[in-house]
């Protein structure tokens, strides 16, 4: 709620270490209930226990508690640049259909084809508005993600041409070419998606189906796209990006990665929780490094390396033809 009501926002426009009252706070967003302040305050003292901003300490006016922002709040901030992950939290579809769960235990099945009436993907090239709420949520932690990556991995460097497979508008592979510009990018995902997908210079957008071919290339990325769906489709797909590989090629997969052992981390609880949502989203899963290995193995590849981690919780690898 916090972030529908725009207060990490107004946190952060307050400028670095500043810290505000839930009196200010509510005068910012024009709240006309009497008792808003003191709800925002009570929000607001949640918040601060969660870490996601600063203080509750009564050094304000007439001694009011003030906030401020964390790093980790700064994550909730509406910034186009930076991204944002307030579409990912916000999302109506996905908080109605974890109501699907014990159905899910019960029967089985994708839930979200039994909520829907159709696959996930098809329901969002049928409906403009949740395709761009998908998007944007997509667009949002790809700049988070993909920053974070690029600050740490390498392996982009050297290559002719670079298939993002699933690449939805380009916006990760604009951010990759961006920083390596002699690389020609092919942006690949389903045709209603790169119609709508803006220019960007030095990538081709190009439509296709993805399980029946992939566009040849000396590198293949894909981001993400493995945790959507099930092992029979995977193979499938990462056998497709073998045949395309040219001799001496790699595929570099950026993916969640599932703890191998129980534990009460922050990336563990993170990722366990991502993992119920592929199940209710797809009927998918989050693998772990070891079965994301075999599953390469299994798909041809001769060899794999996990390159670095970044967060926690996300992998970068490497599946070498």
């Amino acid at each position: 709620m916090s972030s529908l009501l725009g207060v990490f926002d107004i946190l952060a426009k307050a400028g670095p270490h500043a810290e505000l009252s839930s009196n200010h706070i509510a005068s910012e967003i024009q709240a006309k209930n009497p008792d808003a302040p003191s709800l925002l305050d009570r929000m607001l003292r949640l918040l601060a226990c969660y870490g996601l901003v600063t203080g509750g300490t009564d050094n304000g006016e007439d001694g009011e508690r003030v906030y401020g922002l964390t790093w980790a709040g700064k994550a909730f901030v509406n910034d186009e640049n930076n991204g944002s992950l307030v579409a990912s939290i916000m999302n109506k579809g996905k908080v109605e259909l974890w109501l699907q769960f014990k159905d899910l235990v019960l029967e089985g099945g994708n839930r979200y084809e039994k909520v829907r009436e159709m696959p996930f993907y098809q329901y969002t090239s049928l409906n403009p508005e949740h395709a761009k709420s998908f998007d944007t949520e997509m667009t949002n932690l790809s700049k988070i993600t993909v920053k974070k990556i690029l600050e740490r991995y390498n392996g982009f460097q050297g290559g002719t041409t670079l298939v993002d497979v699933g690449g939805g508008y380009g916006v990760t592979l604009n951010m990759i070419i961006s920083k390596y510009p002699s690389i020609k990018g092919i942006n690949y995902d389903l045709p209603h998606v790169v119609q709508a997908a803006p220019s960007f210079p030095g990538i081709e957008h190009v439509g296709g189906d993805m399980f029946s071919i992939v566009p040849k290339a000396d590198t293949i990325m894909m981001k993400e796209i493995l945790h959507n769906w099930d092992d029979e489709h995977c193979l499938k797909l990462l056998k497709n990006c073998y045949e395309a590989l040219e001799e001496k090629g790699k595929v570099i997969v950026i993916s969640f990665i599932m703890v191998e052992e129980t534990e009460a981390s922050n990336a563990a609880k993170f990722i366990c929780q991502m993992d119920l949502n592929m199940a209710m989203l797809f009927g998918a899963k989050e693998r772990t490094a070891k079965q994301l290995k075999s599953m390469a193995m299994d798909a041809g590849f001769s060899s794999f390396q996990l390159k670095c981690l970044v967060f926690n919780v996300i992998a970068v690898m490497e599946f070498y033809k």
